[in-house]
């Protein structure tokens, strides 16, 4: 593809567009408890469950993507998934079969799978140095800015009936439109080339790429907590106006889309301290959260770990990506996203174990455990900052040759 088309506003939103629903499964979060009410007969954990069984078929289908793609293409792999993910998303809309409810969920995460890893790798082969950072940034602001909405919509519908927090998921057909219309069905340029190389070159991943995927499985087991325990965590303590928790965790995802907005222009002064700044807050966050009293207090402590969570993730897969073997990226990608929705899946059964350990199964207590952990990982990565701008500076090198040839 030519530079015009890739520079064009309406490339950018189409292309951006199709992460509007991928960190969409949480929004559902303030509907658990009334879930829980209709499907008396399963216990907690498996009504919080079909929170994140959708990540299940989106590990299995993100590592199909790129079979998907060799049989039907880009376009129409990303065009089919997120017409899975419509459908899959608006089931549970009409429905209060816990088999089907779930089965829908998985549905909706085949959909998601199908283009998961997309929405992150065409940005790296479309765009490179600075640009593809802001990019990267651009795209995670896009998945906080439908989390956001999504969950500010369904925190209002759930106060009529929990069904109608699912009325979310037509949000996919303002994506398909968007992709259908504006991303023409060929390879760009950058790719096809990339491609003629590619065929006689094996895919790999190396050490880094494996450990911090592990990190990420571990960091949304933790990150889950607060769409699984925020309900309960209300209950718990009583708190006054619980019909708030929906916009509560909307501002969460609202202050993440801000930070995520501007990740490319923060990243240049946070560099190599990204990550432990991202997990010191995360960490406080969280242990704040365990002893938030009131909803105004959940609304500012919400924003506070919104704030850490923006940044992380659109890091972990620069460098992921930079780090990978030779023409690897998007195996690397596809990995670390499998990761990501495994901790996903095991969040609400590793929380369960947590409590079941210490004889507190309490809400709280589950976030504070998240907050020490989340801070046990701030000083691992202080302690490797030193290898982060090792490698940052020869990426920089690396960047600035590029731009010199462009």
């Amino acid at each position: 593809m030519n530079a015009v088309k890739k520079n064009q506003i309406t490339f950018k939103i189409a292309l951006l567009s199709i992460s509007l629903l991928l960190t969409t499964s949480g929004s559902i979060a303030s509907a658990v408890t009334k879930m829980q009410e209709t499907f008396s007969n399963h216990s907690a954990t498996a009504v919080e469950a079909l929170v994140t069984a959708s990540n299940i078929t989106v590990m299995i289908f993100v590592l199909l993507s790129a079979f998907l793609v060799r049989v039907l293409g880009t376009k129409k792999t990303v065009l089919l998934g997120i017409l899975l993910a419509g459908i899959g998303g608006v089931v549970p809309f009409f429905s209060d079969n816990y088999t089907l409810v779930y089965a829908s969920r998985l549905v909706l995460g085949a959909g998601l799978g199908m283009f998961n890893s997309l929405a992150v790798s065409l940005i790296n082969e479309f765009y490179s140095g600075d640009t593809r950072n802001k990019m990267l940034g651009y795209q995670a602001a896009v998945q906080s800015l439908g989390q956001t909405l999504t969950t500010f919509v369904a925190g209002i519908l759930v106060n009529y009936n929990w069904h109608y927090a699912f009325a979310i998921y037509f949000l996919a057909a303002v994506s398909f439109v968007l992709f259908l219309v504006y991303v023409p069905d060929v390879k760009p340029e950058e790719e096809q080339s990339a491609s003629e190389e590619k065929v006689s070159t094996k895919q790999s991943v190396n050490s880094f790429v494996i450990l911090q995927t592990l990190v990420l499985m571990l960091s949304f087991v933790l990150l889950m907590a607060v769409s699984l325990k925020a309900s309960a965590l209300v209950q718990e303590h009583n708190m006054a106006n619980p019909g708030f928790l929906g916009t509560a965790l909307s501002v969460q995802t609202l202050v993440s889309f801000l930070a995520s907005f501007f990740y490319g222009n923060i990243v240049k002064y946070t560099k190599q301290f990204t990550l432990a700044i991202c997990y010191i807050v995360l960490g406080v966050g969280h242990i704040m959260l365990s002893f938030a009293t009131n909803m105004a207090m959940l609304t500012v402590v919400l924003a506070v770990a919104g704030a850490g969570s923006a940044m992380f993730l659109p890091y972990s897969f620069g460098i992921i990506m930079e780090r990978a073997p030779k023409n690897s990226a998007n195996l690397a990608v596809s990995i670390s996203m499998v990761g990501t929705n495994l901790g996903c899946v095991l969040s609400p059964y590793i929380l369960a174990f947590i409590g079941s350990t210490f004889n507190n199964t309490s809400a709280s207590f589950s976030l504070l455990a998240c907050g020490f952990i989340f801070v046990l990982l701030a000083v691992v990565y202080l302690f490797l900052s030193k290898s982060l701008k090792n490698d940052s500076k020869d990426l920089e090198s690396m960047v600035e040759m590029e731009e010199a040839m462009e």
